[in-house]
C-alpha cells in the first residue's frame, strides 16, 4: 500500500518525517520554504491530508480565507483537511469566569482574570516578540503559574524552563513589570515581518464556516490525538504519547474534500 502524502503547512519545529513539511522561515534544508501568503506550489490533488497549526490567526481573514481554499485544491477528494487555531470561545469563557469570580472577591481569580486578559488581548496588540505575556514568565515567582500551564501546557512550561535557566537571569519585580520601552518605527516594521503577532481569531462556528464555504463536508471539532487523518496518533503533532495536548488552548476542526 502506497503510504498517504501528507502536508504541514507552517510547521515550525513540530513536524514529522512522514509528512512534507512547509514553513516561511525553514530551520532546516529539509523544510520547504512556502509563503502561506501566496497560493501553495503543489499541484491539485496532490495531498491525502494537509495540517495548519496555530498558523490562521497570524493570518488576515482574507489571507486566512484564501489559504483554506489553496489547501482544498491540494487535497485529492476524499482528503482530510485538519485546522488548529487558539479556541476564542474558550479563552472567552476562561476570561469570563476568572472576572466573576476576580469580582466576587476571590483574590486567587485575580490573577487568573489578568492572565486572561494577557491572553486574549496581548498576542493581537504586542509590538515586540512575546509581548507581555513573556514578560510575565520573567516574573518570580509566576502569577498563577498553575493556571498558565494548565492554559498553555508544554509551550509554557518549556519556554518558562528556559528563562528560569538563563545564568545570572533578574526576575521582574512587580514594580518594573510592565515597562516596556515603545520600539521604535524600523523595530515595530521589523517584528509585524516576523508574523508572530495574532491577526484574527476563530471559534468552533467561524472556523467551521470557513471549511464549509470553502467546499469541505463532513466539518467537525476533533480533539488533539483523534483525527480522520489515518496513522494520526504516530506523528504526534498535537498531543503527546500520552494524549496530552501540546496546546491545551487549541481548537482543532476538520473538513473533509468531496
Amino acid at each position: 500500500m502506497t503510504a498517504p502524502r501528507l502536508l504541514n503547512l507552517g510547521c515550525g519545529r513540530r513536524r514529522h518525517p512522514a509528512w512534507t513539511n512547509a514553513d516561511l522561515r525553514p530551520d532546516t534544508p529539509e523544510v520547504l520554504k512556502v509563503d502561506l501568503r501566496q497560493p501553495l506550489p503543489f499541484l491539485d490533488g496532490d495531498f491525502d491530508g494537509v495540517y495548519a497549526s496555530h498558523v490562521l490567526e497570524h493570518l488576515t481573514p482574507a489571507a486566512g480565507r484564501a489559504l483554506v481554499y489553496e489547501m482544498q485544491r491540494v487535497l485529492r477528494p476524499g482528503g482530510i483537511c485538519r485546522l488548529v487555531v487558539p479556541d476564542l470561545e474558550g479563552i472567552c469563557r476562561a476570561y469570563l469566569a476568572q472576572l466573576d469570580r476576580a469580582a466576587a472577591g476571590d483574590a486567587a481569580a485575580r490573577d487568573r482574570h489578568a492572565w486572561m486578559t494577557l491572553e486574549l488581548v496581548d498576542q493581537m496588540t504586542r509590538t515586540r516578540s512575546g509581548g507581555l505575556m513573556l514578560r510575565d514568565w520573567q516574573r518570580e515567582p509566576i502569577p498563577a503559574e498553575d493556571f498558565v500551564l494548565e492554559r498553555f501546557g508544554a509551550e509554557a512550561r518549556d519556554a518558562i524552563a528556559r528563562i528560569r535557566a538563563k545564568p545570572g537571569r533578574t526576575p521582574l519585580t512587580e514594580a518594573d513589570w510592565d515597562e516596556l520601552p515603545e520600539p521604535t518605527a524600523a523595530e515595530r516594521a521589523a517584528f509585524y515581518e516576523t508574523g508572530e503577532s495574532h491577526r484574527w481569531m476563530y471559534d468552533r462556528v467561524s472556523l467551521g464556516a470557513l471549511l464549509t464555504q470553502a467546499g469541505f463536508a463532513d466539518v467537525a471539532v476533533m480533539s488533539a490525538s483523534t483525527s480522520r487523518i489515518p496513522g494520526w496518533g504516530d506523528y504526534g503533532l498535537d498531543a503527546d504519547a500520552a494524549g496530552r495536548p501540546h496546546k491545551p488552548d487549541s481548537l482543532f476542526v476538520e473538513g473533509r474534500k468531496t
